[in-house]
């Protein structure tokens, strides 16, 4: 079994080059790029999942208590939670595998002047630091490097509040999958660190056995936009060599990963649970 610090060092080798190839610019996203209808910029597709969050999560807003505490597990450069203590005036706090991550993220806090409401952590989810009771988790691209997802949904019940939410974006398995399929979603899983992909059914069954009430569940596969075809092939044929840079291990699963949605093998979800 890969050991976090293995996911760790890939993300402190790669993180930088995420944010400047991947045109993140000031949203800090290194998660995807979703282009709804309406969506005309690339920044505004990055914003997308931190508004799809905020917009899960409103509800749970009332003017006569305390402000919200937040847990962003994955939480990358802080880009997402930074958003939600600005937006929503809550408490974030951010789990990263990636000491490099959470030492930028709390410098983009004390830049935007939002220490006081945001601090970033390094650790592993799978084993959370005492924290306070959250009013409601996020998990955007961080579950499928999950090694146990039944432990992960134990954890989330944990920790949430009853009443409390979790909305998890990532990618799912198709119902159905032909042979074809298993060798590329191999290169995704080597690629990208993952160590579960299952269908969506399947999660939600997980989640259910915690507590965990289903509210929301939104395919988005059709709104991720791949690479041209010719770019596409070329880039998937190439990074079928075994080169060991960090930042090619990532071409090789993203552009896998691209095959398998234009495929129909793979779908992104964005779900969210009230705990009961």
């Amino acid at each position: 079994m890969e050991e976090p610090q293995t996911i760790a060092r890939y993300y402190d080798a790669n993180t930088r080059r995420f944010l400047r190839w991947g045109g993140a610019g000031d949203t800090a996203a290194i998660h995807r790029a979703i282009w709804a209808p309406g969506i005309r910029t690339k920044r505004d597709a990055l914003m997308y999942l931190n508004h799809l969050v905020a917009e899960q999560i409103t509800p749970l807003l009332t003017p006569d208590t305390a402000p919200l505490h937040l847990i962003d597990l994955g939480c990358g450069t802080g880009g997402t939670a930074l958003f939600l203590a600005q937006t929503l005036g809550l408490q974030a706090t951010g789990i990263t595998l990636s000491p490099l991550q959470a030492t930028m993220a709390n410098a983009s806090a004390h830049a935007k002047g939002l220490q006081e409401r945001a601090q970033f952590l390094t650790a592993d989810f799978a084993a959370l630091p005492c924290l306070p009771e959250a009013d409601a988790l996020c998990a955007i691209e961080s579950f499928a490097h999950a090694h146990d997802p039944d432990a992960f949904f134990a954890m989330a019940a944990r920790q949430l509040k009853p009443g409390g939410r979790l909305v998890l974006c990532d990618d799912f398995l198709a119902r159905e999958l032909p042979q074809e399929a298993a060798s590329w979603l191999q290169r995704v899983r080597q690629g990208w660190h993952l160590h579960n992909l299952m269908t969506a059914n399947v999660c939600k069954d997980l989640a259910a056995r915690h507590g965990l009430r289903l509210l929301h569940d939104s395919n988005l596969s059709a709104w991720l936009r791949s690479f041209p075809p010719p770019l596409l092939w070329t880039v998937s044929t190439l990074t079928r060599l075994p080169l060991r840079h960090p930042y090619w291990q990532n071409l090789s699963g993203g552009t896998a990963l691209q095959v398998c949605v234009k495929r129909g093998w793979s779908e992104y979800h964005a779900l969210t649970w009230e705990r009961q």
